[in-house]
């Protein structure tokens, strides 16, 4: 029984090995698929995010195309494979005002922001990411700014709060392959708020 056991296991990890692999801008644009599905109400929150970590952590077409097989007009992936091509970089700029950036946005693999007496919030929960890496560089000088992180987003954060605060660890982990957002810069006599958040479930989904 033990050696029939370890025999399937090994031919069903051979059928993995020889299954076209998936590229990462396959499962970013199944993340978007997912999103819109959301969005859309198709899919409940809790559900949305169940699948978005397994669309991060899929190796194969098969397991992508498993996980958007019952969305409308959407079983099969459209495009197989390609390079990713991130959004342009962009800076975010608060003096004396404010920037949010919320909602349904397409994140680029490098975003600066600064504040100078003004302040702004980044929103990434409901983004749409562009690059498994994102490079973040926040700057507060008497301003105060806020990042908000989803839940399966790993994160990498390296900066310096003088007279001021700068956030350097968030509450919980990320899930493999989801992107990573590297997050630098510093703030003086002011402050860099990094949280991880959940999304906010509909009113139909809380009991």
């Amino acid at each position: 029984m033990g050696h029939s056991t370890r025999r399937n296991h090994h031919v069903n990890g051979a059928a993995n090995d020889t299954a076209p692999r998936a590229a990462d801008t396959d499962r970013f644009q199944l993340a978007q698929v997912l999103g819109d599905a959301a969005a859309q109400g198709q899919l409940p929150m809790s559900e949305y995010e169940a699948r978005l970590a397994k669309a991060y952590a899929a190796q194969t077409y098969d397991e992508l195309d498993v996980l958007r097989a019952d969305l409308p007009g959407s079983s099969v992936c459209p495009h197989r494979g390609g390079d990713c091509k991130p959004a342009p970089s962009t800076l975010l700029l608060a003096i004396m005002s404010a920037f949010e950036r919320r909602g349904r946005w397409n994140v680029p693999k490098r975003l600066t922001t600064f504040s100078l007496w003004g302040g702004g919030i980044v929103d990434l929960r409901y983004a749409d990411f562009t690059s498994p890496d994102v490079e973040i560089k926040a700057y507060s000088i008497m301003g105060g700014q806020t990042i908000l992180l989803p839940p399966e987003v790993n994160v990498d954060i390296r900066g310096h709060g003088v007279m001021g605060g700068f956030d350097q660890q968030v509450e919980g982990d990320g899930t493999p392959g989801a992107p990573t957002i590297k997050i630098r810069g510093f703030s003086l006599w002011g402050g860099v708020g990094i949280k991880r958040k959940r999304r906010k479930r509909r009113s139909s989904e809380v009991n």
